[in-house]
């Protein structure tokens, strides 16, 4: 049924759009594409979704086939409008993150959390550093003359190699009513990595701007700026909180409204201070979930909420898509997959054996850390808009990347779940 609505629909806008030709007025309504894109996508999310795949998988793949780089059904100037989105989507992501972010669960294998993601880190980092360097020739859209700007692409996406989706972990574990050593480890770590990624991300992205756009070379001062930005997001995350926290246990009215208004607030502001938005949000989500009772209602509100936005916001995502430029980059994307996994495997079986965990986690574990979606997609997107002359070609291969991690990560972390023998012991 939902196949038969799409077709339904795609019919009816490519007749739309046929008879509005010349008025200008259907053709640039970004209201139109934001609806459409809704049913669509959401349909198109419901239907991975009993593929066994996640539903943001199926939103990305639906902007893709309408977008303006294959079926030309919604157009460049109406993705750039509803692009507008992102900063919500953004912070809402980083709640959340922050939110499923718990004190208690990683006291227990605090060891095998930090050296599994320690050693990650370090290899991925590396890995990425050593990769663009000997492939900047494939990389044509970087001036292979300016080292700055191979060595500022391999840091960046070597910190978005880094990050796994919560959201996806969170959603094979629901669906296979998984409980156990492994499965608990992969969970704590990969929540607990996206704060890593965000503060990697934060001193790297400050780096990579001044190397390019200042243009000059390194002193004292990138420090300072590195400091303002870190402790001025840092702050700003813990008055978001307190904020937060105030308002679900006090004032408790019209709470939805509030959360989607003080995200999009957040997002914009920190934007005009030039602080980090995903620190910010990740921290008051961590003080709400571990320093208040409220924390549960906080991933709630946000739950029930944020569904049409994750539509719009992974379908434009994907719409934005240049197939063009990804015709000459797919061969870098497949090797930029199978070089993640491999040094993913060595960081979690290096990490798990120094802890000395058990065969199943130091053999299967580094499976759970495939999948990627919302930080790295976020991440992906503010490095676009920050460095125009080669960050719209960094989020296109970001998101090829992302999107064959996103299909084959969900498939290899079941696959573990049911080898370990964690399948179906949680009670429901």
């Amino acid at each position: 049924m939902s196949i038969l609505i799409i077709i339904v629909f795609f019919v009816l806008i490519y007749v739309l759009k046929s008879i509005s030709t010349g008025t200008g007025n259907l053709n640039q309504s970004a209201t139109f594409a934001l609806g459409f894109l809704l049913i669509t996508a959401f349909l198109f999310g419901k239907i991975t979704k009993k593929l066994k795949l996640p539903m943001i998988t199926g939103f990305m793949v639906m902007g893709i086939i309408c977008g303006p780089y294959f079926l030309k059904l919604i157009n460049l100037n109406e993705v750039k409008s509803l692009q507008l989105l992102d900063g919500l989507a953004l912070s809402l992501i980083a709640l959340t993150a922050g939110g499923e972010l718990r004190l208690a669960i990683l006291k227990e294998k605090r060891k095998t959390i930090i050296l599994i993601i320690l050693f990650q880190a370090l290899f991925l980092l590396c890995g990425f550093l050593i990769f663009c360097f000997f492939a900047r020739d494939f990389l044509t859209f970087l001036p292979i003359d300016k080292l700055s700007y191979v060595f500022a692409f391999g840091l960046l996406f070597g910190v978005l190699s880094i990050a796994t989706s919560p959201s996806t972990t969170i959603a094979i574990i629901t669906e296979t009513r998984a409980k156990g050593p492994l499965t608990d480890l992969v969970l704590s770590i990969t929540v607990f990595k996206d704060v890593i990624v965000i503060v990697l991300f934060a001193f790297s992205f400050s780096f990579s701007k001044f190397l390019i756009v200042a243009k000059s070379n390194f002193s004292f001062s990138i420090l300072l700026n590195l400091l303002k930005e870190m402790s001025g997001s840092i702050i700003t995350g813990v008055l978001m909180g307190l904020i937060i926290i105030f308002y679900l246990k006090f004032i408790k009215k019209e709470i939805t409204i509030f959360i989607l208004s003080i995200a999009f607030f957040t997002y914009e502001l920190s934007s005009h201070f030039e602080f980090h938005p995903l620190l910010i949000c990740m921290i008051a989500g961590f003080l709400t979930e571990n320093f208040s009772s409220e924390g549960e209602k906080l991933i709630h509100i946000i739950e029930k909420s944020s569904l049409p936005i994750y539509v719009i916001f992974f379908a434009i995502s994907g719409a934005s898509l240049n197939l063009e430029i990804l015709k000459s980059t797919w061969i870098i994307a497949l090797s930029m997959v199978t070089m993640r996994a491999i040094l993913k495997f060595l960081g979690t079986y290096l990490g798990a054996k120094l802890s000395k965990e058990e065969v199943n986690i130091k053999r299967l574990s580094w499976m759970g850390f495939i999948s990627q979606a919302g930080v790295a997609l976020g991440l992906a997107i503010i490095i676009e808009k920050s460095f125009p002359v080669w960050g719209p070609q960094f989020k296109t291969l970001a998101i090829a990347v992302i999107a064959i991690n996103q299909i084959i990560g969900p498939i290899m972390f079941q696959r573990i779940i049911f080898k370990a023998e964690e399948a179906g012991k949680k009670e429901i």
